[in-house]
């Protein structure tokens, strides 16, 4: 049996996407094919000129043959894949260097940065492998930390605080003029987006003096819901049914609204999904799956809505975990209910569910 997975996000470019390797590799424990399906939710517009402003100060003091020491930032953060699209797009762009630059851009690529050796942390493993392809390509003397080791912030934060004050080893003197002097920490430049959680620059700034971290912050990305995404997921909705099952993975609170309106689940006049005396109750297979407790609670405060999995781990591993384990326990009661498992050769016996069918056999 195959069972859609439509996933409210922008597949990764440039390789395959973790969620397709892990979700088409071999069930952990079921008999099931998972088809993924990818629909963008977000529309993305990049500020470079914060990323032009540190590496310009860097390129003009050391020429071809950079020196790390004199990189105005001991460490680049990262914490999603616009991100770094933000970043690789700064670094490559020919306006950066200007028509009369005597290095040229080659120069500046092959020579400037090969001698920057700073680390690169990032969240989550599609963060890293897709940071790893420009350090590899751009920065072959940096090297990327963090990736599946540090799924959220909080555990990014913690890995920044051990392995920064490991390698730097010196506390932040709290002179302004003697801040950033040889031998003490230079502040961390986090690149995020104009929305985004502060866990990482309040854990590092308020660690004890001996920990603590300097971290400035730039913006630049920002998101916002795709035009097109209304339209999109309800044209994916119908292209594939839900028959037994069909899962529906959200990665942040955008266009939750859009997707309950497009299943049917959302009342009108409450702007919440049904209550419990309406017939969309009975018979639902379709489910969704949140990548992490943010965005889960975010649906239940805003929608009441409650997701069927919050996965453990914020990765393609975590989500496919949850999906399974869920799905193994509907089929223990389905089995209860009709006295064989599902997915055999008479269909799919879905036992009774607490929050909304598909509406209109979407």
């Amino acid at each position: 049996m195959t069972i859609p997975v439509i996933l409210l996000k922008t597949a990764s470019s440039g390789h395959t996407d973790p969620y397709t390797t892990h979700l088409t590799s071999n069930p952990l424990s079921l008999d099931v094919t998972y088809h993924p399906i990818y629909v963008p939710v977000l529309e993305h517009s990049f500020f470079t000129e914060p990323i032009f402003t540190a590496f310009e100060a860097f390129r003009k003091e050391t020429g071809i043959n950079g020196a790390t020491s004199k990189f105005p930032y001991g460490g680049l953060i990262f914490t999603s894949q616009r991100a770094v699209e933000a970043f690789a797009a700064a670094i490559t762009d020919i306006s950066f260097i200007g028509e009369s630059d005597p290095l040229g851009k080659e120069s500046w690529i092959l020579q400037c940065l090969e001698h920057l050796a700073v680390p690169l942390y990032a969240v989550g493993p599609a963060t890293a492998l897709s940071l790893d392809k420009i350090r590899v390509k751009y920065l072959p003397a940096c090297r990327v930390l963090g990736g599946e080791d540090a799924g959220t912030g909080e555990m990014l934060a913690g890995l920044i605080l051990e392995d920064y004050n490991a390698s730097r080893g010196q506390p932040i003197i709290e002179t302004a003029s003697e801040k950033h002097s040889s031998g003490h920490k230079k502040p961390l430049l986090f690149l995020t987006g104009a929305k985004h959680r502060d866990i990482i620059p309040v854990t590092l700034r308020s660690a004890s003096m001996e920990q603590r971290i300097d971290v400035e912050e730039a913006i630049v990305y920002a998101s916002a819901e795709s035009q097109s995404f209304s339209t999109d997921i309800a044209a994916t909705l119908k292209a594939n049914p839900a028959a037994s099952f069909r899962w529906v993975v959200i990665f942040s609170p955008t266009g939750g609204e859009t997707l309950l309106r497009a299943l049917g689940w959302l009342d009108d006049e409450s702007a919440k999904i049904h209550g419990p005396d309406d017939p969309c109750w009975v018979g639902r297979t379709t489910f969704v799956a949140s990548i992490g407790p943010t965005t889960r609670d975010y649906v239940k405060k805003k929608f009441g809505l409650e997701v069927d999995v919050c996965a453990e781990k914020p990765s393609p591993e975590g989500v496919r975990q949850g999906v399974e384990d869920f799905m193994q326990k509907q089929m223990e009661a389905s089995k209860q209910i009709t006295g064989y498992y599902p997915f055999e050769e008479d269909g799919y016996h879905q036992p009774e569910s607490t929050l909304p069918r598909d509406n209109n056999g979407i």
